[in-house]
């Protein structure tokens, strides 16, 4: 190969080679979180996606911050779409595995609550509003 050719199809090449890896968008997809319990019925809310912990305890206000009723009917609904749209979208893991009957602790309530929240305002992906023309909470 000469000289010029090389001095103009190694930058060409290289440009290419950024411009490329530069316009990719990163794609985000949400795991569903899983509530787990031991046999003295104590749960414990395990999140897979990488942030959502640091997240979690940098801008999350207090559990007493609402009722454990207003989570629950919060966590209700979003679980309910969820689980909807866990067959249908690549964006949605597996169904999140969650009884609205039982009676989870504050701490679980609170922390699904603002799992979904996370999943909406960090990445990006609606879960009620699309659907249900829901605003913000």
């Amino acid at each position: 190969m000469s000289t010029n050719i090389r001095n103009y199809l190694l930058p060409f090449i290289f440009c290419c080679m950024m411009a490329a890896c530069s316009s990719q968008r990163a794609i985000h997809k949400a795991s569903a979180p899983e509530i787990k319990s031991d046999d003295s019925t104590e749960y414990e809310l395990v999140v897979f996606d990488q942030g959502f912990e640091t997240w979690y305890l940098q801008k999350t206000p207090p559990e007493m911050d609402h009722s454990i009723q207003y989570y629950k009917n919060w966590n209700r609904q979003y679980v309910d779409e969820w689980n909807y749209r866990a067959g249908t979208s690549r964006f949605f893991g597996s169904p999140i595995n969650y009884d609205p009957d039982e009676n989870y602790p504050l701490a679980i309530e609170h922390k699904l609550y603002y799992y979904f929240q996370y999943v909406e305002q960090e990445l990006h992906i609606p879960i009620l509003r699309q659907r249900a023309g829901l605003s913000q909470h």
